[in-house]
């Protein structure tokens, strides 16, 4: 059986086909356009017609995928910005028109999304993370997940409303930002951040999602983006560090240019360094581990 999943965030959307094989699933096409869905959410919580015609333009070209690789079930996954938004069905309704009868829908809850986050870590053989405490951080463009766990049994979960779509938005708008704005945007993410402090202290932390991707893409000096390339990469707490501390200092053109990343990440990557930054304090860990996979996974293995 060959599966096709859907995750449609607030910064990216992305696709994973995976075919069922007697020794598990194989991946056949991990993909990631990124189509701010959630620009100009604001405090209205209102889907903006533009970012949802660029995203139902990348769904389509998904959709082309998922028929030529002969997908035989599509699952379509919708996190914060469409389960927050006063009109989500500005995205759900023409997604419903779009996909074929036999898919599925899921506007994920935020427990869902924190413990799929979690599962694509934690049933991962290749990060070998055995019997370790595991926190995992999924950074989103309209919220954090931070799951804590052993093994494949999730314990604990927290969702924050503080995504670098947002955490730009409200605390960071200016280009470069204004010292004055991120002192803004770091007590923010402390207060927000502030429950984890109170779990148990993790044995590992991984971060899974495009900012911890482009962040080691970038500490390792790649000169092209090679997702394959970085993930399961450590680093440790002056690595972060020191590549926020660089791209605070640069524009969204200049951020653009660097060699390896995500061109269009660019507006949003230093605040998601500040966003790991901060929540790797409030774990009270100083290294972080890359995963290049994320919730999609984690549907696609509890299939």
């Amino acid at each position: 059986m060959r599966i096709g999943v859907l995750d449609i965030g607030s910064n990216s959307v992305l696709l994973l086909i995976g075919e069922r094989t007697p020794s598990g699933w194989r991946v056949l096409t991990d993909q990631t356009r990124i189509t701010r869905l959630g620009e100009g959410f604001g405090v209205a919580k209102r889907l903006q017609l533009e970012a949802v015609q660029r995203t139902l333009r990348a769904i389509d070209e998904y959709l082309a995928e998922c028929r030529a690789w002969q997908a035989e079930r599509i699952v379509a996954a919708a996190t914060a910005v469409v389960r927050e938004a006063s009109n989500a069905n500005a995205i759900l309704q023409p997604l419903r028109e779009r996909l074929p009868p036999h898919a599925e829908i899921r506007v994920l809850s935020e427990q869902e999304e924190a413990t799929l986050s979690y599962l694509s870590v934690a049933l991962d053989d290749t990060l070998g993370i055995g019997a370790e405490r595991l926190a995992v951080i999924d950074i989103g463009g309209g919220s954090v997940e931070v799951a804590v766990g052993q093994g494949a049994q999730r314990e604990v979960w927290r969702s924050f409303p503080v995504g670098a779509g947002r955490v730009r938005e409200q605390y960071m708008p200016s280009d470069p930002p204004h010292p004055r704005e991120v002192l803004a945007a770091t007590r923010a993410l402390d207060e927000a951040f502030a429950p984890l402090r109170e779990l148990p202290q993790p044995d590992r932390v991984v971060s899974i999602g495009g900012t911890g991707v482009n962040l080691a893409v970038l500490a390792l000096g790649l000169t092209a983006f090679a997702p394959a390339r970085v993930h399961g990469v450590w680093f440790g707490d002056e690595t972060p560090a020191a590549l926020l501390e660089r791209l605070l200092r640069l524009s969204d053109a200049e951020r653009r240019t660097l060699p390896g990343i995500e061109p269009d990440r660019a507006p949003l990557l230093h605040v998601g360094a500040l966003i790991l930054e901060r929540a790797l304090f409030a774990l009270r860990r100083e290294e972080v581990q890359i995963s290049t996979r994320g919730l999609r996974y984690g549907i696609l293995w509890t299939l």
